[in-house]
């Protein structure tokens, strides 16, 4: 073991006593970038704190964190930060918002965590150790049946024809499914990891927004792939910070009628 799950939940601690703090304080600015992200203070005070105690801990590891950009490092090690994902709920006062954190080596990702400030809680999981929920072990992903399955699906503002891709993708998952459910945000996440969702979906995600549920959720027995069904790529991950990643993080269960639902509502 690396120690760096130990690690991981350590600094959780520290920023969920940040982000509960902070919220409700300072304004959120939109990214000239990208009109569906947005950055406030929290987002850069969390981004500061991990960076920094990752610095303290590991100087030679490289860290690549979503607002402050890439850092190079003298080791194979990359860390994966996000400080605050769902930040748009974060700054409308809904609790559906979290911190994830992963270090990524040449062979796949070595480590994550996620964690939920507003509900105290942490996920964490190292490769081939297994994943804990606030130091209890998580148990294997439940094997129900797509039809007794929620599915979650987050989707972003865009223009009319993207939009009514994004709603038939929806529908057909809706249908496949027991029903579909949305936060656009790491909770959806940890709600397939405890086993209340049986997928999570979505066509806009970035390197910071999966690496840490790889571990987890791979941890858990999960299933993690492209829409194509083919694993996801993060291998050289300083590379990757304009990459945009389609996935779908799955219950072994469920995965399958995930897939077959997109093929169904996929482009010609």
């Amino acid at each position: 073991m690396t120690g760096f799950a130990e690690f991981i939940e350590t600094c959780f601690r520290e920023a969920s006593k940040v982000a509960v703090g902070m919220r409700g304080t300072g304004e959120a600015t939109v990214k000239p970038s990208d009109v569906n992200q947005i950055v406030t203070d929290t987002d850069l005070a969390i981004g500061a704190l991990l960076t920094g105690r990752i610095r303290e801990r590991y100087p030679r590891h490289a860290i690549l964190e979503e607002e402050s950009g890439p850092t190079p490092g003298d080791d194979e090690v990359t860390w994966i930060v996000d400080p605050l994902d769902g930040t748009s709920n974060y700054a409308a006062g809904s609790p559906l918002y979290g911190v994830m954190m992963a270090a990524v080596g040449a062979g796949g990702v070595l480590a994550g965590g996620l964690a939920l400030p507003a509900f105290d809680t942490v996920y964490v999981a190292e490769s081939g150790n297994g994943a804990t929920r606030n130091g209890q072990p998580l148990g294997p992903l439940p094997a129900t049946g797509p039809e007794r399955s929620l599915v979650a699906f987050g989707m972003d503002k865009g223009p009319p024809g993207l939009m009514a891709a994004e709603g038939r993708i929806a529908a057909a998952l809706g249908t496949a499914c027991l029903g579909v459910r949305m936060s656009n945000s790491v909770f959806d996440i940890c709600m397939v990891a405890d086993g209340a969702y049986g997928a999570f979906v979505h066509r806009g995600c970035r390197i910071w927004d999966v690496a840490a549920a790889l571990c987890v959720l791979g941890e858990c027995g999960g299933v993690c792939t492209d829409l194509d069904g083919r694993p996801l790529d993060l291998t050289d991950p300083l590379t990757k910070a304009d990459q945009v990643f389609e996935v779908c993080l799955a219950s072994a269960s469920v995965h399958p009628a995930v897939m077959t639902a997109l093929k169904a509502v996929a482009p010609a």
